[in-house]
């Protein structure tokens, strides 16, 4: 199986220069050719408008903390994939599990990464919820925008969500033709990193297909890097990636007041950066077994053989209907979504070349697959203004099947499993105007979520090991009071629900983590203002059972549990501020002195000494009154934005700075990221009378070595770096 999918991985390699010699070509091509356009400064701040509520409104409507992205907003910034989003929205962190990438918002999060395990940060493109936490990083070629809601989500859309939502919505089709082109080439390195190229083409063309009633759209982008890391067992560069999207839409104009929206898309991804871990201080279990060969230096990892790369296949089918009505708007979304993700881990759980430690089994060669499809149906009502009151209601129908089939040093460990999701809920909020200053709203979700988990060991016939069926009901109420004209204060409480998850691997003395729970009390004021807009909000929360895992026999068994009470508290604020004609400042920040786990008397834990058999694992360390981990007290982005114009075009610059305090990985706090910075920028030219824009980027300019994951188990504190510096010119087309 693993020779066949080297030979394939090579095949497909093969046609990587080609796409290279094109994308290099495109950007030629935009170079020499023009065409009309213009642009031109505004002295005040543009109105945002957001659809959190399921109505359009002014951002400082709602009540609630939440980060509106547009696409402007994204390539000033150069965020092209889902994981750069923490460089804009505070408080925000991916967790690099390996395979698995999982979002902690206000240091709600989760390291349970089994297949079938929600993330409590719910992740939806184009109103489609996305179960995966393997395939949710994906890229962002043509995206409208993306809202970013901080707290517990239920009561308007989607699934149950402890930890907020972040909403991407994708551009829709238009009946006036209308094109997008981006081609980019760049260079990635710095440090111990080796020097690697950066190419991506990007495109969207739009128009009508019949009259003024069928509409058409397709994206497409191509994304590849030859690889900044090193091999340390060869010498060679590695990490190879290369993915590729393409989306396409049809909107059906039925009547004047119907509208149906058909989209599909197809993602694949081979990405050989995404599991390159290395031990964290190079302690590892392989070094009990000379020689081995342990990489200590960022972007460095070691392996023999087959080199270690993720593959993802992701496809998705969805129709929308919408009904304009004179009392409201009926909306109905259908949709199915399919991911299988392939992992082939050298060096498992050690993350070293030990070929003698993998003959003792402490260290592990995996290969795993986990194939999972989804359907989710969801039915809304948006009403109208009814006098003083308007609501909105719902039904969520999602289903969910997930498998995880695992195979250890070729076939000496095999098991297989499968996750058995099923959610159902109904969910309603209304909003009663008591003047025309002070509002109420109160809103309510009931859901009954089940799981069922099979599984079998060495290919014997599949056994039941959770059969579990919860029901919730999860509150949320508002008050808002408008102070002046632009200057609105709320104070909102909430209820987020998250159903218990079973060990991800065929584990029937291992009984499933119980449902966590969030409680969440918020106080915000929000100013817009022609020249300045700002947000500032406090939060609490009281988290009960929230869900923590950890891996034995190994490193390839995970164990979920709870860690039984946290409390958190602390400030959000996003500004933003036209210091001068042309000159635009931003600052996004969070602040968490709080985040300790009050109650957590029988953490699992990996202590030393190493022996052959790893760290000693303890599963009653007390981490009550601990820092909770993936939490740093600070992080956020002091940003600006310089337009000019000249006679010869449009002139941007558009400098920002992000940064995080350190934070911990383990409850022990032996394992950290340290305090860091990234400093990027962006110089664009938009010549007169053409619709071409031309780009000078650059990504953490100092090349700081980050840790952006670790998966700590009994052979090894597995860590994960993140990107280092990346310069390069990016040529953009629009009309």
């Amino acid at each position: 199986m693993i020779s066949g999918y080297t030979h394939g991985f090579q095949r497909a390699q093969a046609g990587h220069a080609a796409r290279l010699l094109f994308t290099i070509g495109a950007v030629a091509a935009l170079a020499l050719a023009g065409a009309p356009g213009a642009s031109a400064d505004d002295d005040t701040l543009n109105d945002i408008i957001v659809t959190a509520q399921k109505f359009e409104q002014h951002l400082q409507d709602v009540p609630i903390t939440i980060q509106e992205l547009s696409s402007a907003d994204l390539t000033k910034a150069n965020v092209v994939t889902a994981y750069d989003l923490p460089t804009m929205v505070s408080g925000l962190t991916w967790a690099n599990e390996g395979a698995w990438v999982v979002p902690s918002l206000r240091g709600v999060t989760t390291t349970v990464v089994a297949v079938g395990a929600p993330s409590p940060v719910a992740i939806y493109l184009d109103g489609v919820y996305q179960p995966d936490t393997a395939a949710t990083v994906f890229d962002l070629p043509d995206v409208n925008r993306i809202e970013v809601l901080k707290g517990p989500q239920g009561t308007l859309f989607g699934r149950n969500a402890t930890g907020g939502a972040i909403s991407i919505y994708t551009l829709d089709p238009s009946f006036t033709p209308t094109g997008k082109f981006s081609v980019t080439a760049g260079a990635i390195g710095g440090g111990s990193a080796v020097e690697s190229g950066h190419y991506n083409f990007t495109g969207f063309f739009s128009g009508p297909l019949i009259g003024d009633t069928l509409a058409g759209s397709i994206s497409a982008n191509y994304n590849y890097i030859d690889g900044y890391y090193t091999n340390d067992v060869t010498g060679d560069h590695a990490g190879k990636i290369a993915d590729e999207t393409i989306r396409a839409k049809l909107l059906w104009k039925a009547a004047d007041y119907i509208n149906v929206l058909a989209t599909a898309y197809y993602a694949h991804e081979q990405n050989g950066a995404a599991i390159a871990g290395f031990p964290y201080g190079g302690i590892t279990v392989a070094s009990q077994y000379p020689p081995a060969v342990i990489p200590t230096q960022p972007w460095h990892y070691a392996y023999n053989g087959v080199e270690p790369v993720f593959i993802t296949n992701t496809r998705g089918a969805s129709v929308k209907a919408t009904f304009d009505l004179d009392a409201g708007t009926l909306t109905n979304i259908l949709a199915y979504t399919s991911f299988n993700n392939d992992d082939y881990t050298t060096g498992h759980a050690a993350y070293s070349a030990n070929p003698n430690c993998e003959a003792f089994f402490a260290c592990v060669a995996a290969f795993i697959r986990s194939p999972e499809a989804s359907w989710t149906e969801e039915l809304d009502w948006a009403s109208k203004q009814i006098g003083h009151f308007r609501y909105v209601t719902g039904l969520y129908a999602f289903t969910n099947d997930a498998h995880e089939q695992d195979q250890y040093n070729g076939a000496l460990y095999l098991d297989d499993s499968l996750m058995r999701l099923r959610s159902y809920a109904a969910f309603g909020e209304g909003t009663y105007d008591i003047t025309d200053d002070l509002s109420a709203i109160l809103g309510v979700r009931v859901t009954r979520e089940s799981l069922k988990a099979d599984g079998s060991l060495y290919g014997a016939p599949f056994q039941t090991y959770a059969d579990n069926d919860w029901l919730s009901t999860t509150p949320r109420a508002s008050l808002t009071y408008k102070i002046a004209p632009g200057f609105n204060t709320y104070f909102t409480f909430s209820e987020g629900f998250k159903a218990g998850v079973a060990s991800g691997q065929f584990a029937p003395d291992i009984p499933p983590a119980n449902p966590e729970r969030l409680y969440a009390y918020e106080v915000g004021l929000k100013v817009a203002q022609p020249r300045y807009q700002a947000n500032v909000a406090a939060f609490y929360y009281n988290y009960i059972d929230l869900q923590v895992e950890t891996l034995t026999n190994h490193g390839f068994t995970t164990v979920p549990q709870n860690a039984a009470q946290a409390k958190i508290y602390g400030l959000d604020f996003d500004g933003t501020v036209k210091l001068i004609e042309g000159l635009d400042a931003k600052l996004t920040t969070t602040f968490i002195p709080h985040a300790k786990y009050s109650s957590f008397p029988n953490a699992i834990v990996y202590l030393p000494p190493q022996g052959p058999e790893g760290y000693v694992t303890d599963y009653h360390y007390d981490a009550s009154g601990t820092r909770m981990i993936e939490t740093p007290l600070w992080s956020g982005t002091i940003s600006a934005t310089y337009t000019k114009t000249l006679p010869a075009g449009v002139f941007q610059a558009s400098p920002s700075l992000y940064f995080s305090s350190a934070y911990r990985w383990v409850y022990t706090g032996t394992v950290n990221t340290n305090a860091y910075t990234q400093l990027g920028a962006t110089l664009s030219f938009a010549p007169t009378g053409s619709s071409f824009k031309y780009s000078l980027y650059g990504k953490n300019l100092t090349s700081k070595a980050y840790i952006d994951g670790v998966t700590p188990n009994p052979a090894a504190s597995v860590a994960f770096y993140g990107q280092p510096r990346e310069v390069g010119l990016r040529a953009d087309y629009s009309f």
